[in-house]
């Protein structure tokens, strides 16, 4: 076990399901909580390249020097490696100018000091605060630079001259502010770890501004826009995600697909992108993401392939359909299915992929459109259990919380037919209460601040009544989404007999909303159902 390590340290850092990876030991910042096991040492590490950092077990770090070629990695490189490698070598290169500045300078005032004050011990730790006219200078040159140090807290170091010499030769002032740490960014990949498929596409640092900046409403087509404030005010990056090395694919670009992609690229995970519509895939693509032009193809040159479309139809068709992720399918490859369909569907789904020496997993998640672009969805998992753990970063990236209900297959789409029964129960409700108010002379604001206020309070009651007073109905999550899953829920109440009345009568309102030709829109607009 590694013993002995101090802050700057520079260290090979493993975490549990990825390669080691070259990092630093830093302070540990305050709004990343601690590990829960107190028995083993932990260190808060800076990891090059990806510039994320976690809390990992001092029996997973290694002195970076001691062991300078033992975990560099000749074949399946995952992304962002070799900038870390890079990274931390020109780190390596300026300790010694830092040690050999630190020795030359200390010593000179600790004998200052024993002349000042004979009767202080020269290794005394207080400090002096009667030098500080000789310190002074130095401080305001580096003023800012120690206010804004983001990976380092050592103030009492002053920063190396050769440091501001390489600052001021660029000419650039943010530089001045960076830490060490900052000072090297991922760099565009030319050219890919291993052969891939013929998409010569150029791959994008995983840089969060990168990405946001491409996936703005400015740039966006409008099949994909995202809304300017949302990515402002609630920004998607989660840095202490560390993203799996393995390839990730993902089939259809819907409203919760272009969301869950989106922070999949946040993250830095490597993405392999299809979608039935292909202009759908164009600005996913600059922002880093590869193409497949058919599922078949995704699934052959991934690791693990995500799927999540619209309906059973949908879903039967992109798996035996011609090109699809059955004849891409072989030994070892790994599928996860997060449509919401029927129970049956989703059985012979595994059936079929396992049959052929597949992995698979579903994997349902709930949330609407907003959840999926601020990655908050709720992840509900069944199947296999060392399948679920390999997704675990994609599930970090994409949800707030993930659950494993299980090996037994249909147990997720169980649970989330039952989530998404209530929650129609719920909004077709609401619906009918501000129509009545309508009709007996209440003013529906009154209403909907009422039910905001009271215990009945939630995101969703204060969101849908929102959308009914402004009677704008985009589609965060269609309503003809909302009663098929009714529809379902339904049929797996007769199958165990279980009676459902009040979900049988909100189906036939949302039935009556899809006639009326609101099914595209968002389920809030129920509402026409229910005041017509």
């Amino acid at each position: 076990m590694a013993t002995g390590f101090e802050i700057h340290d520079l260290v090979w850092a493993k975490m549990k399901g990825f390669p080691a990876w070259p990092g630093k030991i830093i302070e540990p910042k305050p709004e990343v909580k601690r590990p829960a096991n107190n028995k083993k040492v932990h260190h808060f590490i800076f990891f090059f390249g990806s510039e994320n950092y976690a809390w990992i077990p001092e029996e997973n770090i290694y002195l970076y020097s001691d062991h300078r070629d033992k975990f560099k990695l000749e074949k399946r490189i995952p992304k962002g490696f070799k900038e870390a490698l890079e990274a931390i070598e020109d780190e390596l290169k300026e300790k010694p100018f830092i040690k050999t500045f630190k020795t030359k300078e200390l010593p000179s005032i600790d004998e200052e000091l024993a002349q000042i004050f004979p009767g202080k011990p020269s290794g005394s730790p207080q400090k002096d605060y009667t030098r500080e006219p000789l310190k002074g200078k130095k401080s305001m040159e580096t003023q800012n630079t120690v206010r804004r140090k983001r990976m380092s807290n050592s103030d009492d170091n002053p920063k190396p001259k050769k440091a501001k010499v390489i600052a001021k030769v660029t000419g650039s002032p943010s530089k001045l502010t960076l830490s060490p740490d900052h000072k090297l960014k991922p760099k565009i990949r030319a050219e890919l770890p291993s052969p891939r498929p013929e998409h010569n596409l150029p791959m994008s640092p995983p840089s969060h501004s990168y990405i946001q900046a491409s996936l703005s409403p400015g740039n966006a087509s409008a099949s994909t826009q995202i809304e300017e404030t949302l990515l402002k005010v609630k920004p998607v990056a989660k840095p202490s995600i560390i993203p799996t090395p393995m390839r990730i694919g993902f089939l259809g670009l819907g409203i919760m697909g272009q969301g869950m992609v989106m922070n999949l690229l946040r993250s830095g995970h490597e993405v392999t992108v299809w979608n039935r519509t292909a202009l759908k895939c164009r600005d996913f693509v600059k922002s880093g993401a590869f193409k497949g032009n058919n599922p078949a193809e995704v699934v052959q040159s991934c690791d693990i392939t995500f799927s999540c479309v619209a309906d059973t139809t949908a879903v039967k068709d992109l798996v035996f359909g011609n090109y699809g992720v059955l004849q891409g399918i072989s030994k070892g490859k790994c599928y996860v299915e997060m449509s919401t369909i029927d129970e049956e569907t989703m059985q012979d789904v595994a059936e079929a992929i396992t049959a052929r020496g597949g992995v698979f997993l579903e994997s349902p998640v709930v949330g609407s459109r907003v959840p999926a672009l601020e990655g908050q969805l709720i992840i509900l998992a069944a199947g296999e259990r060392k399948l679920y753990d390999e997704c675990y970063s994609c599930f970090e990236a994409i949800g707030k919380k993930s659950l494993y209900l299980g090996a037994d297959i249909g147990a997720a789409t169980r649970m989330k037919l039952i989530v998404n029964m209530v929650m129609g129960t719920v909004v077709a409700g609401l619906a009918e209460a501000m129509a009545m108010a309508e009709k007996v002379g209440l003013d529906q604001e009154d209403v909907a601040e009422v039910l905001s206020v009271g215990a009945l309070s939630c995101p969703t009651v204060i969101h849908k009544s929102q959308a009914i007073l402004s009677q704008r109905y985009d589609p965060h999550f269609p309503l003809q989404h909302q009663q098929k899953d009714l529809r379902l829920a339904l049929l797996l109440g007769d199958k165990v007999e279980q009676p459902l009345y009040v979900a049988s009568a909100a189906n036939e309102l949302y039935k009556k909303a899809r006639r009326l030709g609101y099914g595209e829109s968002d389920i809030s607009a129920v509402y026409r159902a229910a005041s017509n």
